[in-house]
């Protein structure tokens, strides 16, 4: 499954996409660290799952809309690209 990692560059998450070809597109969080998200959620607790991501599996018109709106909170925020 070929996968992408995109650093965060203000926190502790970074963002992941993963896909398979024709199969599906998953976008999640997961921690830079390697510390479980239910740790880091929780404060820590005595017994934290190990997951490190927290995953999201969307179809074709939901990576469309996903990728519209990053587009626009990315030129909101830097201005549009020429």
């Amino acid at each position: 499954m070929p996968q992408e990692t995109i650093r965060d560059e203000a926190g502790m998450y970074d963002v992941r996409v993963g896909w398979t070809s024709g199969r599906w597109v998953q976008v999640g969080i997961e921690s830079g660290d390697g510390v479980p998200i239910v740790t880091r959620l929780a404060g820590g607790t005595e017994d934290p799952a190990e997951f490190t991501g927290l995953w999201g599996t969307l179809d074709r018109e939901g990576c469309n809309r996903l990728i519209a709106a990053v587009r626009r909170a990315r030129d909101a925020a830097y201005g549009r690209d020429e």
